[in-house]
C-alpha cells in the first residue's frame, strides 16, 4: 500500500476524534477577549504561533501545573485552526494510567490510515509503506529496521504529506507527558523537524521539573498562576453569590489555579472529621496517581494533609501508628517522584495549596478519624493542636474534652491563632452535653469570628447560638451579631430552647440589641462578659447618635471592675472620644504590663489612644503590635502598619507615615491579598503626599473609597481633615480656614480635626481671624472640660500661642516653651515658626534667624517639604543672605568644625537624598533618632532643608 492512496484533506469533522468541551473558564478563543479570563496574553502568543506554523512550520510546548488552563488554550487553538480551514489531528494522554506503547501515535495517525475513501494528494510525497505502519501501530509488529528511527521518519512523512495535501495541519497533543514513552519520543522527534512544512505541533505538559528530558530545548510557553485580580474576576463571573469570607478562602487555597477556583467546594465549617476538601475532577487532575501509591505513603500524605506544619519525623511517627507498620524516610520517595510533595530536609510541602485536599479526597471518614487520633498521640500532651486532633477523632459527646477545648482556646489567642480559637469553641459546643454550655461556646465563637472580620461565619454561629439559653445580654449579643452586614436583617423568630426572661415581663417586646437604654444590668461574670462584647459590637453603630451614645456610657459605667478592660475603654472612646478622653487614657495599662496582654487587646488600646487624641501613646502600642504580628501572625501586618501610619499622621511625622502606608499597600497588594487595607493605604499615602508638598490630593474613586471603609470606617473624616490641612501647608489659608472650622464644629469629625488644631490657628492668623478662632477654642475647651487629656491641652496651648497678639505673645511663648515638647516635634515646629515671625516683626533679626532655622530643621525632620520656601522667605526678610548667613557673618571653614563624626556622617547621608529610615538602617539607629540629629545639625550649618546640606558640607578650600 502506498501513501498516495491514503492521504486526503482532513477537516475537524473527519478526524475521528470527539471534540472535548472547552474548559469551564473558556468562553471564546479570540485573543484579547475579556471572557477568556487571565489568559488573553498567552492566547495571543499561540495565535501568532499558528500563523508562523502555517507559513513554514513550528512546534510549541505549553507548560503549566494541573488546572492552569493548558487544555483550555489547546482547545482554543483547535477551534481557531478549524475556523480557518486547517486540518486537525489530535491525541491526549491519560494521567494515572499505564497506556500501551504507541497508543498516542495511533490516536494521531489513525484518521489518516483508516479512511478507505480518502482522496489522493495532488503531489504525493515519497513512498511510505502504510500497511507496515499500521502493523507497527495496531498489531505491535516490529518496525522495519528493528528500531524506532523508521517509525519516527514514517510518522513525520505522514504528517508532512497531510499538511501538503490540502490545508495546513495542526497536531494537538494534550498531556504529552502522560503518553506512552515511544509516542513521546516520536512526537519530540517530529517537533524538532517541522520546519519547512505547513505543520503546527502544539503539545501541553506539566512543568519542567516533572518533564522527561526529550522536550528540553523546544519552544515553551509557561502558564503561571492567575494574578489575584483576575482570580477574583474569574470567581465572580463563574461562581457569583459567594460570601466575602468564602471568596477569600477559595482565593487563598486556589492560589491562582483556574481549575481550583472553579472546582474547590465551599468550605463547610461543620464537616467532621476536619480535612481539606476537593472535588472528583480537581483530585483527578492534581493527584491522579495518589490511589496507586504504597499504603504507607498514602498514610503519610494523609497525616501531612491534616497537620501540614509538622516536621517529617513527627509525621512518620503518626503515619506508623496509623498503618501499624514502622515507616522511615523512604515512605516519602514515591510521593516525591510523583510530584505531589517536595522535601526541604525538615518537612514535606505539597506542590499547591489545593494538593492536600486532592490527595486525601475520598478518604473514608473512619480512616480520617484514625489519622487525627494518631496525630494527637504523637503531639505534645495538652497542646492546642493535640486537643484539636483529639476532638476530630471523637464521635458523639465528650464533656471533659469540650471543657479542655474551651479552656485552651485562650492559649490559641495568646499565640496569635484566633482562627484556631474559633474552631476550638465551635467544636467544644458540639462536644458539650448541656444546652447552656453549648450556647456559651458557640456564642463566644461567633463573637471571635466577628472580631476577626468573618461576618458570614459570625452570623451563622449567632443564629445557631440563639437555639440555646444564653441569658438576657447573651441573647441580645447574638441577635446583634445576626444583623452584621445586613442593615435590613430582622431578629430571628425561632427558638428550640427557652431563653432567660428579659425585663419587661411576658408578652413585652424584646429589647433592641443596638439600644443600650433597654439593656438589662449584667448579673454575674458571664453576663458581664456578654455585656462587654455587646458594647464592643454595637459601639461603632452608635457613633453620631447622641441619645444612644449617652445610654451606652451609662451602661458601661454600671459594669463594676472593668475600667481597665480594652473593650470597655474602646467602646467609651468610640462613642465619646473627647468627653471621656481623660478617663480612657487614665485607664491605659503601663508599658510593663503589655507583655501580659494578647496582641488584639494591644491593637484595640492603640485605637483607643488614637480616638482619645494621644497619637504618641498609640504609636507605642501599634509598634508593640507590629512586633508581635511579625513573629506570630504576619498576615495581620498590613492592619498594624495602617494604624501605625495613622499614628505617624497624627504626630505630624509625615515622612514616616508615608513610609508606613507604602509598606502596608505593598504587603496588602502582594503576599496577603487584602484589597481593603491596600485601598485605604493608597488613599492615605496620596493625602500624606499632599500634606508634605502642599498640593491637592489626586481624585478618589468610589470603588477605592468603598473598599477602604471596610478597613477603616472613619477614613472619610480622616481624608477630609488632611485635605484641609494640606491647604494650610500649601499656603492657601483662605480655603483652609472655613474647611477646618466646619470640621471642628461637626461632632462626628471633631475628634479627628483636633489633630489639625494648630494648623487651624495658623490659617486663622494668616487670615486675620484670630478673635473668631480664639472664641472657637474657648467653646471647644469648655465642652471638653476636665476630661481634656494632657496632649490635647498642649495643642490648645500651642494654638493659642500662635494666635496671640503683640501684647500677650511674649508671655504665651514662654508658657508654651516651658512645656516639655521633646515628644511633640509636630507642635514645636509651628511654635518655633510663629516665634521667629514674631521676633522678626520686633526687628530682633539675629534671634529670629536662629529660631527660624530651628523651625526649618523641625519641619524637615517631619517631612513637611512645602514649608521650606516660606521659611526661607522669612529668613530673607530677617536679613539672612542667600547662602544662609547673616550680613557680616562668615561660615566656618568646614562642617567638621561644627559637627561630631556621627553628626557629620548623618549629614552626608541626608545630603545624598537618603530618608531618615534609610540612614537609620545603615547606622543601626531609629528613624526618630536620625530626625533628632538633623534637628540639631540644621541650625549649626545654617540650612533649612536637605537640599542645602550638600552645599553646606562642601569643603570651602575645594575649587
Amino acid at each position: 500500500m502506498n501513501v498516495q492512496d491514503r492521504f486526503f484533506p482532513l477537516t475537524a469533522a473527519e478526524d475521528g476524534q470527539l471534540t472535548p468541551s472547552p474548559a469551564p473558564f473558556l468562553h471564546q478563543a479570540r485573543p484579547g477577549d475579556p471572557s477568556f479570563v487571565g489568559r488573553a496574553a498567552e492566547l495571543r502568543v499561540l495565535h501568532d504561533f499558528l500563523r508562523e506554523a502555517t507559513a513554514h512550520g513550528a512546534a510549541r510546548v505549553v507548560c503549566g501545573q494541573a488546572g492552569a488552563g493548558k487544555s483550555a488554550l489547546l482547545e482554543a487553538i483547535v477551534q481557531a485552526a478549524t475556523a480557518t480551514g486547517m486540518s486537525v489531528l489530535r491525541c491526549a494522554g491519560i494521567r494515572g494510567s499505564n497506556p500501551p506503547d504507541l497508543s498516542g501515535l495511533l490516536q494521531i495517525v489513525w484518521p489518516v490510515v483508516a479512511d478507505p475513501h480518502g482522496s489522493p494528494a495532488a503531489d504525493p510525497p515519497a513512498a511510505v509503506d502504510l500497511d507496515a505502519l499500521v502493523r507497527v501501530l495496531v498489531d505491535g509488529a516490529p518496525a522495519p529496521g528493528g528500531g524506532h528511527s523508521w517509525l519516527a521518519f514514517a510518522v513525520l512523512e505522514v504528517l508532512a504529506a497531510v499538511s501538503r495535501a490540502g490545508q495546513p495541519l495542526l497536531v494537538a497533543v494534550d498531556d504529552w507527558d502522560a503518553l506512552d514513552e515511544p509516542s513521546r519520543q516520536v512526537l519530540t522527534f517530529v517537533a524538532r523537524r517541522v520546519q519547512g512544512h505547513p505543520l503546527a505541533l502544539l503539545m501541553t505538559a506539566r512543568p519542567e521539573s516533572t518533564l522527561p528530558n526529550p522536550v528540553t530545548g523546544l519552544p515553551t510557553l509557561p502558564l503561571g498562576p492567575l494574578p489575584p485580580a483576575e482570580s477574583a474576576l474569574l470567581l465572580a463571573s463563574r461562581r457569583p453569590g459567594l460570601g466575602a469570607e468564602t471568596v477569600r478562602e477559595l482565593l487563598a487555597t486556589a492560589d491562582g489555579n483556574p481549575l481550583a477556583l472553579l472546582e474547590l467546594p465551599v468550605p463547610s465549617k461543620d464537616a467532621l472529621p476536619g480535612m481539606p476538601t476537593s472535588s472528583d475532577r480537581l483530585a483527578s487532575a492534581m493527584a491522579p496517581g495518589a490511589a496507586c501509591l504504597p499504603t504507607g505513603t498514602r498514610d503519610l500524605l494523609l497525616v501531612a494533609a491534616l497537620h501540614p506544619e509538622a516536621d517529617l519525623p513527627l509525621l512518620l511517627s503518626a503515619a506508623s501508628r496509623l498503618s501499624g507498620t514502622e515507616l522511615d524516610f523512604a515512605a516519602l520517595d514515591p510521593a516525591e517522584r510523583a510530584g505531589l510533595v517536595t522535601f526541604d530536609g525538615t518537612r514535606p510541602y505539597f506542590g499547591h495549596p489545593a494538593m492536600a485536599g486532592a490527595i486525601v479526597h475520598g478518604t473514608d471518614p473512619h480512616r480520617c478519624r484514625a489519622a487525627h487520633a494518631a496525630l494527637a498521640a504523637v503531639l505534645p500532651p495538652g497542646s492546642v493542636r493535640t486537643l484539636w486532633h483529639r476532638s476530630q477523632a471523637v464521635e458523639g459527646h465528650d464533656p471533659e474534652l469540650a471543657a479542655r477545648l474551651e479552656a485552651v482556646h485562650g492559649d490559641a489567642l495568646e499565640r496569635c491563632e484566633p482562627t484556631m480559637a474559633v474552631r476550638l469553641l465551635r467544636r467544644a459546643s458540639d462536644l458539650h452535653l448541656g444546652p447552656a454550655d453549648q450556647g456559651r461556646c458557640v456564642l463566644r465563637a461567633a463573637q471571635l469570628a466577628q472580631l476577626l472580620g468573618l461576618e458570614g461565619m459570625a452570623r451563622t454561629m449567632a443564629h445557631r447560638a440563639l437555639r440555646y439559653p444564653l441569658g438576657p445580654l447573651g441573647t441580645l449579643c447574638a441577635e446583634a451579631l445576626t444583623r452584621i452586614g445586613h442593615a435590613d436583617a430582622q431578629p430571628p423568630t425561632y427558638r428550640t430552647a427557652p431563653t432567660d426572661p428579659v425585663p419587661g415581663g411576658p408578652g413585652s417586646a424584646a429589647p433592641d440589641p443596638t439600644d443600650p437604654a433597654h439593656w438589662p444590668t449584667p448579673v454575674g461574670a458571664a453576663e458581664q462578659e456578654n455585656a462587654l462584647e455587646l458594647a464592643r459590637i454595637t459601639a461603632p453603630l452608635l457613633v453620631g447618635d447622641d441619645e444612644r451614645s449617652e445610654a451606652l456610657l451609662a451602661f458601661l459605667d454600671g459594669i463594676p471592675g472593668r475600667a481597665d478592660d480594652s473593650r470597655w475603654l474602646h467602646a467609651m472612646a468610640m462613642v465619646r472620644p473627647l468627653d471621656r478622653a481623660g478617663t480612657v487614657l487614665a485607664g491605659m495599662p503601663a508599658d510593663r504590663h503589655l507583655t501580659d496582654l494578647p496582641v488584639r487587646d494591644i491593637e484595640r488600646l492603640g485605637q483607643t489612644a488614637m480616638l482619645a487624641g494621644d497619637a504618641v501613646r498609640a504609636m507605642d502600642l501599634f509598634r508593640e503590635a507590629e512586633r508581635r504580628r511579625f513573629h506570630a501572625l504576619p498576615d495581620q501586618l498590613p492592619w498594624a502598619l495602617l494604624r501605625q501610619g495613622l499614628a505617624h499622621l497624627g504626630m505630624g511625622s509625615w515622612a514616616q507615615a508615608e513610609h508606613a502606608f507604602r509598606r502596608c499597600a505593598k504587603l496588602a497588594d502582594g503576599a496577603y491579598r487584602q484589597d481593603h487595607h491596600a485601598a485605604a493605604a493608597r488613599l492615605l499615602q496620596d493625602v500624606v503626599r499632599a500634606l508634605r508638598t502642599g498640593t491637592p490630593a489626586g481624585p478618589r474613586s468610589a470603588r477605592d473609597l468603598a473598599a477602604a471603609r471596610r478597613s477603616m470606617p472613619a477614613i472619610d473624616s480622616v481624608l477630609a481633615v488632611c485635605t484641609a490641612w494640606a491647604l494650610v501647608e500649601g499656603g492657601d489659608s483662605a480655603s483652609a480656614l472655613p474647611a477646618l472650622s466646619s470640621l471642628l464644629r461637626a461632632p462626628h469629625t471633631r475628634s479627628i480635626a483636633l489633630f489639625a488644631l494648630v494648623a487651624f490657628a495658623e490659617a486663622a492668623k494668616a487670615e486675620h481671624a484670630s478673635p473668631e478662632a480664639l472664641a472657637m477654642l474657648d467653646r471647644l475647651e469648655t465642652e471638653l472640660g476636665a476630661q481634656c487629656p494632657a496632649v490635647v491641652a498642649l495643642r490648645f496651648t500651642v494654638a493659642r500661642t500662635v494666635l496671640a497678639d503683640e501684647h500677650d505673645a511674649q508671655a504665651m511663648f514662654k508658657r508654651a516653651f516651658d512645656e516639655d515638647l521633646s515628644r511633640w516635634p509636630y507642635l514645636e515646629a509651628p511654635l518655633r515658626l510663629a516665634e521667629g515671625r514674631w521676633l522678626r516683626l520686633r526687628r530682633q533679626f539675629a534671634d529670629a534667624q536662629a529660631t527660624l532655622r530651628q523651625a526649618a530643621a523641625a519641619f524637615t525632620m517631619l517631612g513637611a517639604e512645602a514649608r521650606a520656601p516660606r521659611i526661607a522667605a522669612e529668613l530673607r526678610a530677617s536679613g539672612e543672605r542667600a547662602d544662609g548667613s547673616a550680613p557680616g557673618a562668615s561660615r566656618p571653614a568646614a562642617a567638621r568644625d561644627l559637627l561630631t563624626a556621627r553628626e557629620l556622617r548623618i549629614a552626608e547621608l541626608a545630603a545624598r537624598g537618603l530618608s531618615n529610615r534609610e540612614i537609620g538602617e545603615q547606622l543601626g539607629l531609629a528613624p526618630r533618632t536620625i530626625g533628632a540629629y538633623l534637628y540639631r545639625i540644621f541650625p549649626r550649618l545654617g540650612v533649612t532643608s536637605r537640599a542645602q546640606l550638600a552645599e553646606a558640607l562642601r569643603d570651602p578650600h575645594t575649587p
